[in-house]
């Protein structure tokens, strides 16, 4: 009996620490994994007088909401919590430092698991005892699974959702930026907006307490919550403006052209923008014009070539028209500078920024109203503001005499296409609660 014990014993430690290893061994294939990505195909959306239409396609080709599992298998949802890394997060469930690097190299370029932020949700499976799949989110409707099915395999696949359109009528009280906010309309549709109405309104100036905002822009939604969802939905392009300003009533719409570009119109077939905007930036105030100064630091008095608007640190500033980043750094007494050179001999400035938006750099393309860094208070500046210059041919200009240019009306069969756009957007009965007093062709 002493015999048989001493033989069994040793064997058991032996068999127990094979049994312990296969986790990591499973992981150390991932040098030898399958790193091909298979994008998983979403059912294809046609429009239909104006309403999203769920194209049907066959069940092969509808995408799963996550891999198949056994009945076996357990689903947690974990969360990072602040001073956590993805190691110790999973360290509960067997998995060592070497692993985590394994998988990190798996899982890159869509995600980097040592930069996660705190809150990132992470979802696992338990198959008899072993981790086999983890999933991420890498934006919304975006997933990223890695899956053990004898080698680990990586995966990005879409939940499926669902376009929808919200309306917004709001009084504006303080800033329109502020307003806006209060109203919960997204960021990114706010800057859609200000860029819009910047081509006719200063926003320092002309806004005034008692003016009024309707708009409409598209959404997405999710169908499916699989907990990872830090949003159930996503606004998307603006469709819809209506700024009521001190009597004046402006409504655009947005448009696809034959040509293919997209824009802003009137009702009448009037491009809504112009080459520059008056201001870079929503919500400031203009402390310093064009012209002679003393200078506040250096205390001479010298050419003030530009505008300077006051405004908190953080606050958005906006590329004034199209053009190519010439300039994206330190620039002495400018601080952090950008400067964008657009058509006709133009150049616009941008100094003593707080920092970058992410992407700007030399050489770069932009878009008019597309972010381009956050304002500050570097270089020579006594305190926080934008200092805002407009160049032609080398010379400085005030900004504040730059003139309209004006461009073709649509006319024609393109007028027509217009028309109908129009009155799509009015086919949202939301919408018509508060702009159904005026005909279509009255609204501009």
């Amino acid at each position: 009996m002493k015999y048989h014990l001493m033989i069994a014993i040793p064997l058991g430690m032996v068999l127990s620490t094979l049994v312990s290893d296969l986790p990591e061994q499973a992981f150390e294939q991932c040098d030898n994994v399958d790193t091909s990505v298979v994008a998983e195909q979403k059912p294809n959306v046609n429009q239909n007088n104006g309403k999203s239409v769920l194209a049907q396609q066959p069940a092969a080709a509808q995408s799963p909401a996550a891999p198949e599992h056994s009945p076996n298998t357990e689903h947690k949802i974990l969360t990072l919590s602040a001073g956590q890394s993805f190691t110790a997060l999973l360290k509960p469930y067997g998995v060592s430092e070497r692993q985590v690097f394994n998988l990190q190299k798996l899982m890159a370029p869509e995600v980097n698991l040592s930069q996660l932020p705190v809150g990132q949700k992470i979802k696992i499976d338990i198959t008899k005892g072993k981790l086999s799949s983890i999933t991420l989110a890498t934006g919304f409707a975006q997933r990223l699974n890695v899956s053990m099915t004898g080698q680990w395999h990586k995966r990005l696949y879409q939940l499926d959702t669902r376009q929808a359109q919200s309306v917004h009528d709001v009084a504006i009280t303080q800033s329109l930026y502020e307003s806006l906010v209060e109203d919960s309309v997204p960021l990114d549709v706010i800057n859609q907006t200000i860029t819009v109405f910047s081509h006719f309104v200063d926003f320092q100036r002309e806004i005034h307490q008692g003016d009024a905002l309707t708009m409409m822009y598209d959404k997405a939604i999710l169908s499916v919550k699989d907990g990872l969802q830090q949003q159930l939905e996503k606004a998307g392009q603006l469709k819809f403006a209506r700024l009521q300003n001190q009597g004046e009533d402006l409504a655009v719409y947005h448009h696809h052209t034959e040509g293919g570009q997209s824009g802003f119109y009137f009702a009448d077939g009037r491009p809504a923008q112009s080459f520059l905007l008056k201001t870079p930036l929503n919500g400031a105030r203009l402390s310093s014009t064009f012209g002679s100064r003393k200078h506040p630091i250096l205390g001479y008095t010298r050419l003030h070539a530009g505008l300077d608007f006051g405004a908190p640190v953080g606050t958005p500033i906006f590329a004034a028209g199209n053009g190519t980043i010439k300039k994206a750094g330190w620039g002495g007494g400018f601080g952090n500078r950008v400067v964008i050179r657009h058509a006709n001999g133009y150049d616009t400035l941008y100094a003593h920024l707080n920092g970058f938006a992410k992407g700007v750099k030399p050489g770069t393309r932009v878009r008019q109203g597309e972010v381009i860094g956050y304002l500050g208070n570097t270089g020579l500046s006594q305190a926080r503001h934008l200092h805002y210059e407009v160049h032609r041919h080398g010379k400085p200009i005030n900004p504040l005499s730059l003139r309209q240019v004006k461009q073709q009306r649509l006319d024609g069969s393109q007028l027509a296409d217009l028309q109908q756009s129009i009155a799509r957007v009015h086919q949202n009965p939301l919408l018509n609660q508060y702009v159904s007093a005026m005909p279509v062709a009255d609204k501009l």
